[in-house]
């Protein structure tokens, strides 16, 4: 693969959601630092907004980490595309509550309050990290805010982070109504930008960096510092320059790959070429 020719011991742009690719920018510790908050100060419910791309899901499973170290009681979940009864299903399955494959809306519902009246009784916490929630169904996030009125709502048992790339959708403005916390993921600068990739080269055995400077700021141009986009356009670019024999990435094999990327090639295409070969 093109790694090696590069001399890196993985790819470096993996697209992956691994928690030890995170990039701690002053954005994302910031933004880690209040979900902790969330959980440590019983906020009930907090919107965790910012662009598509920007790394939201990627932080929310740095922060079950550091919860998992906890007494608190921490699940993830992906409600894309969910309705109330896959998204209740796939709750009480974490919480090991022991939903069949056939248990109805009703009893899923009996498991999850006769679960969260124990943890009020014995003052434990659960922290539900919900990604998604713009693209899920109206009826999932009706099911959030049942679960939030359950039990004392002076000491909740549950707080709930919510994540949506679009502030305008219907679902946020609707789950905007019951936050009482709002935290904010923005795009990188392009300092920030040029941090970011030699981070993911770091990390990838290559201490010294394969973009020149005008690659980086074609890069962050290209972007708009949009960490996801980052990754594909460098993937791409180290791609392109293992297929030409290059040294280095220059600011030319940037604007080409981001015409591969649009979908409108130049005449030579063998970004495309070395694709194929691979």
């Amino acid at each position: 693969m093109y790694y090696d020719f590069w001399n890196l011991v993985q790819p470096p742009f993996s697209q992956q959601q691994d928690t030890q690719l995170f990039f701690e920018s002053e954005l994302h510790e910031e933004a880690l630092a209040r979900l902790l908050f969330v959980a440590d100060e019983q906020k009930r419910c907090s919107l965790f907004t910012g662009p598509s791309g920007t790394g939201k899901s990627l932080t929310l499973k740095v922060c079950r980490q550091i919860l998992e170290r906890t007494t608190h009681q921490c699940e993830y979940l992906d409600l894309l595309g969910l309705g109330e009864e896959e998204f209740l299903w796939q709750l009480c399955g974490h919480l090991r509550l022991g939903p069949a494959h056939d248990t109805q809306l009703p009893q899923l519902w009996r498991k999850l309050t006769d679960y969260l009246t124990g943890l009020q009784l014995t003052q434990g916490r659960l922290i539900l990290l919900l990604d998604h929630v713009d693209q899920s169904r109206l009826e999932s996030l009706s099911a959030v805010e049942r679960l939030l009125h359950h039990g004392n709502l002076q000491f909740p048992c549950v707080s709930v982070v919510l994540t949506v790339d679009n502030i305008q959708s219907p679902l946020a403005e609707r789950a905007s109504r019951f936050s009482d916390l709002s935290i904010e993921l923005t795009t990188f600068d392009a300092p920030m930008t040029e941090n970011y990739i030699q981070h993911r080269l770091n990390l990838s055995g290559c201490p010294d960096s394969l973009f020149s400077t005008n690659a980086l700021q074609e890069i962050h141009k290209a972007t708009q510092g949009i960490p996801a986009e980052i990754n594909q356009i460098c993937d791409l670019a180290l791609l392109a320059g293992y297929e030409q024999n290059l040294n280095s990435i220059d600011a030319e094999v940037i604007r080409r790959v981001r015409q591969e990327i649009k979908s409108s090639p130049t005449h030579v295409n063998r970004i495309s070429e070395a694709i194929q070969g691979v």
